[in-house]
C-alpha cells in the first residue's frame, strides 16, 4: 500500500484510480497550500521573525520533495569552500532518524560519532564524502547553529534542505532545481510532489540546476521560465558524475570496478531515493544490454523481504548485476545476502565553474 501511494503521488498516473486518489486529496492540497502562503507571507512582511547567526549561512533546499540533488550540492559547495580555507559545517535536521537528541553531533573534523540510524541518511551519507567536515543535526537549526560554531569555530554553515526553514536566517539562499522534472508533478502536496508553489523560486538568491546534461536541448528554453519567475537571479548548471562503482560487501571501497563495465550488462537498478528515473538514466548513459528499476519510496529501510523481493526481480529480468545508490547502501549493507550488488558513487559539478560559484554566494 505504501508503494501504491507513494507512485500515485509521485507520478502523473492517468486513469480512475488515480484520478479518484486525486480528487479526495484536492481539499487537503488547497488546505497545505493556503498554510504555506500564510507562513511565508509572515515572514516576509516580519511578523515571524528570524534568529541571526554570528557567521555567514548557505541554504540549500528545493520546492519538490526529494531527489533534486540538494544533498550532493551540499558536499559539492562544502568541499569548494573547504578547500578555499573556510571553517565549514554541515547543518541537518536528521529525517527519520532514530535518536531524539536536541542537538547530535553526527562527525567532527576527525571522527564519526554516531551510527546511520542515529542521524539519518542524509547525514550519514554527507559524513563518508565528507570526513573533514563537522556534520550537525537537529531540529531546530538555530541551536545546531551555535553548536557548529562553539565547537567548530565555523564561519561558514551549510543548511541542508533549508529553503522552507525559514526561522533562521541566511546569507544565501541557493535553490536545486533537477533540470528534467524541473516542477515535479506540478502540484501541492499531497497531491503531488511541490512543497510550495512554483512562485516561491522567487525567494532564491542562486538557481542552481541539477542533470542538465539530460536536458541540453531544453536547457535554454527552462532558463528562459526561470528568469520569468525569479528575474536577474543567477542560474548555474550542474550535472551528476558518476566517480565510481564497487561491490557492497567489499571491505575496502577503494577497490573499484570500472565503470565502463556496466556496458553489455544485464542490470536492476534498486534505490529508495527522490527520482528513480534519474538514477536509471544514469545507468543507461552506459549502454547496458538492459536496466530494469525497482524502486522503493525515499528512504526506505530495506528488509529480509525486500532482499527476496530483489532476488526474484533478479531472475525473473536476468540481471547480472544489482546496482544501488551511495544513499542505499548502508541500509542494504546491514543486511546479509550473497546478491552481487554493486554502488555507484556520484557526484555533483557544476558545469560553470567554481569561480562562478565563489562570485554568486558572494563569499571572499
Amino acid at each position: 500500500m505504501k508503494r501504491i501511494l507513494y507512485t500515485l503521488i509521485t507520478t502523473k498516473q492517468r486513469g480512475v484510480i488515480p484520478t479518484l486518489f486525486r480528487v479526495l486529496l484536492m481539499p487537503l492540497s488547497w488546505l497545505y497550500g493556503s498554510i504555506v502562503w500564510i507562513r511565508n507571507y509572515c515572514f516576509t512582511s516580519g511578523i515571524f521573525k528570524q534568529k541571526q547567526l554570528p557567521c555567514s549561512v548557505i541554504s540549500v533546499g528545493n520546492i519538490v520533495v526529494g531527489g533534486t540533488g540538494k544533498t550532493p550540492a551540499v558536499a559539492a559547495i562544502a568541499k569548494l569552500l573547504e578547500n578555499k580555507g573556510f571553517q565549514v559545517a554541515i547543518l541537518l535536521r536528521g529525517y527519520k532518524r532514530r535518536s531524539s537528541e536536541e542537538i547530535m553531533v553526527v562527525s567532527d573534523d576527525k571522527n564519526r560519532l554516531c551510527s546511520r540510524e542515529e542521524c539519518g541518511d542524509e547525514a550519514d551519507m554527507l559524513t563518508r564524502q565528507l570526513p573533514n567536515v563537522p556534520i550537525v543535526v537537529g531540529k531546530q537549526r538555530y541551536l545546531t547553529g551555535e553548536a557548529a560554531i562553539d565547537r567548530f569555530k565555523s564561519d561558514v554553515l551549510i543548511l541542508d534542505d533549508g529553503f522552507q526553514h525559514r526561522q533562521l536566517a541566511r546569507d544565501v539562499d541557493i535553490l536545486t532545481i533537477d533540470a528534467t522534472q524541473p516542477y515535479g508533478t506540478g502540484a501541492l502536496l499531497p497531491i503531488g510532489t511541490l512543497r510550495e508553489p512554483i512562485t516561491a523560486i522567487e525567494r532564491a538568491d542562486i538557481i542552481l540546476l541539477t542533470r542538465t546534461d539530460a536536458i541540453d536541448t531544453q536547457i535554454a528554453d527552462l532558463k528562459a521560465e526561470l528568469n520569468q519567475l525569479a528575474p536577474n537571479k543567477p542560474i548555474l548548471e550542474s550535472k551528476h558524475q558518476p566517480t565510481s562503482l564497487y561491490w557492497l560487501n567489499c571491505p575496502d571501497k577503494h577497490a573499484t570496478i570500472p565503470i565502463k563495465n556496466l556496458t553489455g550488462k544485464r542490470l536492476l537498478a534498486v534505490c529508495g531515493i527522490g527520482n528513480p528515473d534519474a538514477f536509471v538514466a544514469t545507468l543507461e548513459a552506459y549502454n547496458p544490454e538492459a536496466v530494469e528499476l525497482f524502486a522503493f519510496p525515499d528512504h526506505h529501510a530495506y528488509t529480509e523481504s525486500d532482499l527476496q523481493q530483489i532476488e526474484h526481480q533478479m531472475q525473473q529480468y536476468e540481471a547480472e548485476w544489482v546496482v544501488t545508490t551511495q544513499k542505499d547502501e548502508q541500509k542494504l549493507a546491514s543486511l546479509s545476502t550473497e546478491l552481487p550488488i554493486v554502488v555507484l558513487a556520484i557526484e555533483l559539478v557544476i558545469k560553470d565553474g567554481e569561480e562562478d560559484l565563489m562570485k554568486a554566494l558572494q563569499i571572499q
